[in-house]
């Protein structure tokens, strides 16, 4: 939206009468800008006869005043307020959402830094390495002790052939070892099960570390971002404050009457006007209220 600057172009023309010289045609222009609310008092041959206030608008019913029309010091002769009360909505626009970003800026990654998986326990593997580390001892034990009961009946002398007692035994020897070989083979699988676990809590935690790296550098180029948006903003809204400031209403620097309004042109949007005042001649312009 294309935002306009009211320009005031005071040009004050004073008529002077000597008794000597026909000076009385000759018009004095003020170089100082008329404000209102000073505190000098124009009177006597400072006070000028007519003043052109220069405007510039964007609608005819910015225009407050009318040929013929008195006015007083510091009534509001021209007032851009739709285009002002615009920009002021926009303002309020930028304001509300430069105060969501700045909360957004409140993000913290505190609990990016608490570890997302329970804590490590390997305490049911363990105790299946101790019940198979048992059963082995107990497998051993077993084949100690028929072992030593095939011994015992090597041993002996009876007059009965035992060789069928001695193969029996044998037999129940080789199957005490081949449940020690299974009892250790399930000993070892215990043991590469708690391996493989603590090999996944490893993966698991770096896996973890990373994520948690990741989400931390999310963080930092989000709040990044939210920064570029809050400058932005800030600079958007001290634009608009400008932009305000210049389209604050035209007041009257002196009293007098609309002698005539010069409609120069338009340029874009912008309706240049020049307004004509006879200003009165009663001394010390009044003051705005």
């Amino acid at each position: 939206m294309k935002l306009w600057f009211l320009i005031i172009t005071l040009t004050i023309s004073t008529a002077c009468k000597t008794a000597e010289t026909p000076k009385s045609a000759e018009i004095v222009q003020s170089e100082k800008p008329l404000t209102i609310g000073d505190d000098k008092t124009f009177s006597g041959e400072s006070t000028p006869s007519e003043i052109k206030v220069r405007v510039v608008i964007s609608r005819p019913e910015d225009l407050r005043v009318r040929v013929g029309e008195e006015i007083k010091t510091g009534d509001v002769i021209a007032d851009r307020k739709r285009e002002r009360e615009s920009l002021m909505m926009q303002k309020q626009q930028a304001t509300l959402a430069l105060e969501r970003m700045k909360k957004l800026m409140w993000l913290k990654d505190e609990n990016l830094e608490k570890p997302i998986l329970p804590d490590a326990s390997f305490a049911e593997y363990e105790a299946a390495i101790n019940r198979a580390a048992v059963t082995v001892e107990t497998a051993k034990r077993s084949i100690n002790l028929q072992a030593m009961r095939i011994k015992e009946i090597e041993s002996l002398s009876f007059p009965v052939d035992l060789t069928k007692v001695k193969q029996h035994e044998s037999a129940r020897l080789d199957l005490l070892k081949s449940e020690l070989l299974a009892a250790e083979s399930n000993l070892n699988l215990e043991r590469a099960k708690l391996e493989t676990a603590k090999a996944n809590r490893i993966y698991a935690e770096q896996k973890d570390a990373l994520e948690i790296q990741k989400s931390k550098i999310a963080v930092r180029e989000q709040r990044i971002t939210i920064e570029a948006q809050i400058t932005q903003i800030e600079a958007t809204i001290s634009n608009l404050n400008v932009q305000i400031a210049a389209l604050s209403a035209v007041r009257a620097p002196f009293a007098g009457t609309v002698k005539k309004i010069n409609w120069e042109g338009q340029n874009n949007a912008e309706i240049n006007v020049i307004i004509t005042v006879d200003v009165d001649s009663g001394g010390e312009p009044e003051r705005a209220k």
